[in-house]
C-alpha cells in the first residue's frame, strides 16, 4: 500500500470572541498607560527640580557671588535634565514597542505619542542649552537672568512641563494617581509661566558682558498684568479635576518649590517661612467653601453656578500673588520707583511699596487682568483643533 507523503504542518487557530479580544487589548493598553502616567509624572519631577534649582541659583549667586559653571544649583538643575531626558527615552521606547505590536502601518514616529514628541523637544533644548550655558560661562564670565542660554533652558522647560500635563491629563483612566499627577503638573507649570514673567521683569539681568535688563516701565506693566492672568488661568483649569482639596494641592506644590529654592535656602529669609505658609490659607479657604455650596447650593446663591465659581474662586487666589511669590514679585517693581535695596531685603521693599502701589494700583490691576485672562482662556480652552493636535497615539 502506497502511503502519499504529505508534509503536514499543524496550524493551531484559536478562534476567541471579539468581547474575549477586546478585553486583552484594553489590558495591554491600560498597563501602557498606566506605564506612561510614571513617565509623565519623572518628567513633572525632573522639571520641578529644574525651575527650583534656577531659582536657588539666582539667591546663591547674591550669597557666595560665584562666576564658576560647576555649583551646587546647577548640578540639581542639570539632574533635573538627566532626569527628564531619561525619562523621556524610556517613554518612547515602551511606545514604539507597544504599539510595533499593535500594527505595523505606522511609521517610528508616528507610534509616539503627540505629548512625548513635545516632552523630547523640550529635552533637547534644555540639554543644548546647557551646553550653551557652560560655553557664555567660559566666554562672557557671569551672565545675568535673562542670558540667551537661560532663556532657551527655560522654554524647554516650559514646553517639557506642557507635554507632560497634556500626556496625563490625556490618559485613558480615571485613577487617583493621575489626579495627583495632573495637580503635580499643574503646579509646576504655574511656577514656569511666573518665573518666564521673572525673565523679563527682574532687574537681574546685568552680566559681565552684557546688559539685559529690562525697562523699568516694561517691567511694571509686565508684572501687574501677566502673573495674575497666568494664575487665573491655572486654577480656573485646576477646578474642573474631581478632587476635593485641588486649589490647595496646587498652591502647595509651588510653595514647596519657592520654600526650599528660595525661602529656606539662606539666613536672610528663612526667618519668614512661617508668614510664607500662610499663603496656604487662601486655597485652603476657598476649596471648603467650594464643597459647603456643594453641599448647600440654595444657601450660597451665587456660589450654586459652577461657572461663575470656578471664576470667582480663580481671581481671589490671583489676588494674592504678590505674596506667593515673594520675595520675587515686589522685586519686579523696584526700579521704577528708584528703591535701591537689594533681594534680601525685600520686605523693606515690600513696605515702602505696601500703599502707594501695592493695595491702591496693582490689586486693581490683577483683579481686572485676572477676569479678562479667563475669558480670553475660554475661548480657547477646548477648542478641537488644539485638542487634536495631542491625541494619544492609540
Amino acid at each position: 500500500m502506497n502511503v502519499k507523503n504529505t508534509d503536514f504542518s499543524p496550524l493551531i487557530r484559536i478562534n476567541l470572541p471579539r468581547v474575549t479580544i477586546r478585553y486583552i487589548l484594553s489590558l495591554i493598553n491600560e498597563k501602557l498607560t498606566s506605564t506612561l502616567l510614571w513617565i509623565y509624572l519623572l518628567v513633572s519631577i525632573g522639571v520641578a527640580m529644574q525651575v527650583g534649582a534656577a531659582n536657588w541659583d539666582i539667591i546663591w549667586h547674591g550669597v557666595v557671588n560665584v562666576e564658576s559653571f560647576f555649583t551646587p544649583p546647577h548640578l540639581v538643575l542639570y539632574s533635573g535634565v538627566g532626569l527628564t531626558l531619561i525619562a523621556t527615552i524610556t517613554g518612547i521606547l515602551i511606545s514604539i514597542k507597544h504599539n510595533g505590536r499593535l500594527t505595523k502601518q505606522f511609521s517610528l514616529f508616528h507610534k509616539i505619542p503627540n505629548p512625548l514628541k513635545l516632552i523630547a523637544l523640550g529635552c533637547i533644548i534644555e540639554v543644548f542649552s546647557g551646553q550653551f550655558d557652560s560655553w557664555w560661562h567660559t566666554n562672557f564670565g557671569f551672565d545675568g537672568l535673562l542670558s540667551p542660554p537661560h532663556l532657551m533652558l527655560i522654554s524647554g522647560m516650559l514646553l517639557s512641563i506642557i507635554g507632560a500635563l497634556i500626556g496625563t491629563h490625556l490618559s485613558d483612566t480615571q485613577k487617583k494617581f493621575k489626579i495627583i499627577s495632573q495637580m503635580i503638573s499643574y503646579g509646576i507649570l504655574w511656577m514656569i509661566l511666573i518665573n518666564f514673567v521673572f525673565m523679563f521683569t527682574l532687574p537681574f539681568s546685568e552680566g559681565q558682558y552684557f546688559d539685559f535688563n529690562p525697562s523699568p516701565t516694561v517691567a511694571l506693566v509686565l508684572g501687574s498684568t501677566l502673573p495674575p492672568a497666568f494664575t487665573a488661568i491655572i486654577f480656573y483649569s485646576v477646578q474642573s479635576l474631581p478632587f476635593a482639596f485641588r486649589m490647595t494641592f496646587v498652591a502647595a506644590t509651588l510653595m514647596t518649590l519657592q520654600s526650599l529654592a528660595t525661602i529656606i535656602s539662606n539666613s536672610y529669609f528663612i526667618g519668614l517661612f512661617p508668614l510664607y505658609l500662610l499663603n496656604l490659607l487662601v486655597p485652603v479657604s476657598l476649596d471648603i467653601i467650594s464643597i459647603y455650596a456643594k453641599k448647600n447650593n440654595k444657601s450660597l446663591d451665587i456660589l450654586s453656578n459652577e461657572e461663575y465659581k470656578r471664576i470667582i474662586f480663580s481671581i481671589a487666589i490671583a489676588f494674592f500673588f504678590i505674596t506667593i511669590y515673594f520675595p520675587w514679585s515686589v522685586n519686579m517693581f523696584k526700579v521704577y520707583f528708584g528703591i535701591e535695596r537689594i533681594t534680601f531685603e525685600s520686605v523693606i521693599i515690600f513696605e515702602q511699596l505696601l500703599w502707594k502701589f501695592i493695595l491702591p494700583v496693582l490689586m486693581p490691576v490683577s483683579l481686572i487682568s485676572s477676569f479678562l485672562a479667563i475669558l480670553i482662556w475660554k475661548k480657547f480652552y477646548g477648542h478641537q483643533k488644539l485638542i487634536n493636535v495631542f491625541k494619544v497615539v492609540s
